[in-house]
């Protein structure tokens, strides 16, 4: 009869393993995951997020922009005393509306934009 993979695992298994690890050599591994974490998530949005307030503090009127909920505008005029800009939201119509400055995603540029 075969012996059973139990039957031949199983006194692996059962042996001494030796000494546990020393407390140091846990410190050792785990010392560097702060680390990593600093440099591989917060320090790139650190930077994505000082190119985004680039972005909004140089706003200007007549820039096409995109805000947060999708809506595609023409800035007429920026109130920095109350974090709003004023958008056209249609030319024909001369449709506008007032949105903060952290709702604007992205500025369009060039002519042929929209």
């Amino acid at each position: 009869m075969m012996p059973g993979l139990f039957d031949v695992i199983g006194p692996l298994f059962a042996q001494d393993g030796g000494a546990p690890p020393s407390n140091w050599t846990t410190l050792l591994f785990l010392m560097p995951i702060p680390l990593l974490f600093y440099f591989m998530i917060y320090m790139p949005q650190k930077e994505q997020e000082k190119k985004r307030r680039a972005m909004i503090d140089s706003l200007k009127k007549n820039d096409k922009v995109v805000t947060a909920g999708g809506i595609y505008g023409t800035v007429v005029s920026i109130d920095p005393s109350s974090d709003r800009i004023g958008l056209r939201i249609d030319d024909d119509k001369g449709v506008k509306m007032s949105v903060t400055r952290a709702s604007v995603v992205r500025v369009l540029e060039g002519p042929g934009s929209d």
